[in-house]
């Protein structure tokens, strides 16, 4: 390898050190052990008076705290026949007496969030809080709603152990998911070889090399069946951690639009690098579709590779696709000279709608 090439640049101790000086790749190695206590949290916590069954659950969240929410709804649909629906929004739809609102907001201080909160109390439905504090955990007690409240040091988008399992677990208590501990063990297992194989300490791994293959790109990310979820995970950590715009799609739906122009010859597409998600677990007519669609844009001049999530459950796919974003989006900021952790430009947003209040 030379000195400029780029993996040798990832294994360079010093370039971490300066790039991303707090270490925030350390917060990246505990999700594992934050994806167990965050179950067992969920497992325990005082859900008061919230009865079992809600006609529907509405999980109200943005950004890092959102994509627990899209998770659980996402491994919702295949267990469970309550409706689970994932709002980012400040209105809820109509609301009524057996609705469940869970209120997601890492800060506890999301404004979207307080006026689903205000939302919620004004039609006397049955709300959750789960936050680390800020204005909503103290509403939500004050208003006698089950609360639950967890300390992290990282930013939201690396709590994901918390947004996930705390909500996995609420919801296998109130019997609106049919999820059994094998499935969850199995879920902790694939976050224990996705961290021990894409760490910093493993050289060249997977996370790497794809990291690399972006740099110089625009990441277009493809999630495959329930993976979908994981693409939007991965954009939404690459712009933040990589500081780099990037887009998620979903297949099968990108094959009844976007492939139209992707996999065109002469179709401008730009500087676009195309990563779609797959895993065994994906539906065999989905996973077809993965490799015709990989095959028709590189034939049509596209850079594209597929990146396999493995796992022998959703959950497992899901959350292997996930770790690997992660390091991915790491890396990929490292490339790129961006430290990972400070968000300049959504902290100057907030400070201005602030004033506008």
């Amino acid at each position: 390898m030379t000195t400029d090439d780029p993996l040798l640049k990832l294994e360079d101790a010093q370039v971490r050190q300066r790039v991303d000086p707090s270490g925030f790749h350390r917060l990246l190695e505990r999700l594992p052990e934050q994806a167990r206590e965050a179950w067992r949290m969920g497992l325990a916590a005082d859900l008061g008076a919230t009865p079992k069954r809600p006609s529907r659950v509405l999980l109200v969240g943005l950004g890092g705290s959102a994509i627990g929410a899209d998770v659980a709804a996402t491994v919702a649909t295949d267990l469970s026949t309550t409706p689970v629906q994932v709002i980012r929004n400040y209105h809820l739809p109509p609301l009524d007496q057996d609705t469940l609102v869970i209120l997601c907001s890492f800060s506890g201080n999301t404004e979207e969030t307080l006026a689903a909160f205000d939302a919620v109390a004004e039609a006397g439905a049955r709300g959750i809080a789960i936050t680390t504090g800020g204005v909503l955990k103290s509403r939500a007690l004050a208003a006698g709603m089950p609360t639950f409240s967890y300390d992290w040091p990282g930013p939201p988008r690396t709590g994901l152990g918390y947004s996930v399992f705390i909500l996995l677990g609420i919801l296998r208590r109130l019997e609106v998911i049919a999820i059994d501990d094998a499935e969850i063990e199995g879920g902790f297992g694939a976050l224990d070889r996705a961290t021990a194989a894409y760490a910093v300490e493993s050289d060249a791994n997977r996370a790497k090399t794809i990291g690399a293959w972006l740099h110089g790109g625009v990441p277009a990310i493809i999630g495959a069946d329930m993976l979908e979820v994981a693409a939007r995970r991965w954009a939404g950590e690459i712009s933040e951690n990589a500081k780099q715009v990037s887009a998620a799609y979903g297949i099968p739906e990108f094959n009844h639009n976007q492939l139209e122009a992707a996999a065109r010859a002469g179709a401008e597409v730009g500087p676009l690098r195309f990563v779609i998600l797959d895993a065994p677990v994906v539906h065999p007519r989905n996973r077809l579709r993965v490799t015709q669609t990989a095959e028709m844009m590189l034939a049509a001049g596209r850079q594209v590779q597929i990146a396999n999530a493995g796992g022998n459950t959703p959950i497992e796919a899901i959350l292997g696709a996930c770790a690997l974003g992660s390091w991915t989006s790491y890396y990929l900021g490292l490339l790129r000279d961006e430290d990972p952790a400070p968000m300049t430009v959504m902290d100057r947003l907030k400070r201005v709608l602030a004033q506008e209040r």
